[in-house]
């Protein structure tokens, strides 16, 4: 099993018809043959056994704003594993890993949405309640500025003695 850090640019297409295929098995309302939903991350990792790709992370470098403060942070998209590969911690060793290059390179914070918290609680991130306001783009458009609550959504990790405030969270972008 090898894992693999490729910046977004480095993509080639033989990559990118393998990520679109694990995203289409793993999110069935993915859009079809795409390898992003609303844009493009900065960088992924890829988890490959024998050629096959069996796990995928996509990655956000970004600046956001919580309550007045800014902070450098990572926002985590389109984590998934290959069903015959779950249970194997493979989620858990790209956000292991993802969190080492973040200490390293002074990111204060992880960031995602989620539904199902398991995974990410065991893995030091926290469910927040704050209201959020980010871009909203739908199939390449923009719509307009989101301004609510994401209940049961928002969940954050710190890297750093950084604190998350309960206040407005701008994400000065799409949310990934």
């Amino acid at each position: 099993m090898k894992l693999q850090r490729l910046p977004e640019y480095e993509i080639d297409e033989a990559t990118e018809s393998d990520i679109a295929g694990l995203l289409s098995r793993c999110f069935p309302e993915y859009p079809e043959g795409r390898i992003y939903y609303k844009q493009l991350p900065d960088f992924r990792f890829l988890c490959w056994e024998n050629e096959a790709l069996i796990a995928h992370m996509a990655i956000e470098h970004r600046i956001v704003n919580n309550d007045g403060q800014t902070f450098r942070i990572f926002g985590i998209a389109d984590l998934c594993v290959a069903e015959p590969f779950q249970h194997r911690r493979l989620a858990s060793r790209m956000l292991s890993e993802l969190s080492i290059l973040g200490l390293r390179h002074r990111i204060d914070f992880l960031l995602l949405m989620a539904k199902d918290h398991s995974l990410y609680r065991a893995n030091g991130f926290q469910l927040v309640p704050n209201t959020c306001k980010w871009l909203m783009i739908s199939e390449h458009s923009t719509l307009g500025i989101a301004h609510r609550r994401v209940p049961s959504s928002l969940m954050v990790k710190a890297l750093g003695k950084k604190e998350w405030r309960p206040g407005l969270v701008d994400f000065l972008g799409h949310v990934f």
